[in-house]
């Protein structure tokens, strides 16, 4: 992993989230950041701070561990896996993906754009949605 001093307290920041720790998190944001991922694209500190909370509100013992990390400039792109438990299953679930980290001069996040693939890892474990989204990249495949 990259080792810049901003970047390893983002992560760790991360790593380390909880309710309790929001605050620590909120910190490494500019006030202005803008937040994207595969159902939210909000601009301010506390509208991406709601999307946490949501997250702590709606899942059980959700954990962000960044596998790896690289950097270039003021861009840093971050391979993470997200743990968590669903209220409704009882069953450890696993997200992977990655994030693009931009900083601004003070060392602060201004940008944080998740990508991964929500029709695999969220849509496609309901049955009647996987089987469409299965139809879907069928028809879409060079090799039918």
């Amino acid at each position: 992993m990259v080792k810049n001093a901003n970047l390893t307290a983002y992560i760790e920041a991360f790593e380390q989230l909880s309710p309790e720790t929001l605050p620590q998190l909120a910190e490494r944001f500019s006030e202005s950041v803008l937040f994207k991922d595969p159902f939210n694209c909000v601009t301010g500190k506390s509208a991406t701070l709601a999307i946490f909370e949501h997250m702590f509100a709606t899942t059980q013992s959700p954990q962000f561990i960044v596998i790896d990390a690289a950097m270039d400039g003021d861009i840093a792109l971050l391979y993470w896996k997200f743990y968590f438990v669903l209220p409704s299953s009882q069953k450890q679930q696993c997200i992977e993906g990655m994030s693009r980290v931009q900083f601004n001069e003070e060392g602060l996040v201004t940008e944080h754009i998740d990508h991964w693939d929500a029709g695999e890892q969220v849509y496609g474990k309901i049955p009647l949605l996987n089987w469409l989204i299965k139809l879907v990249r069928k028809r879409l495949s060079a090799r039918h």
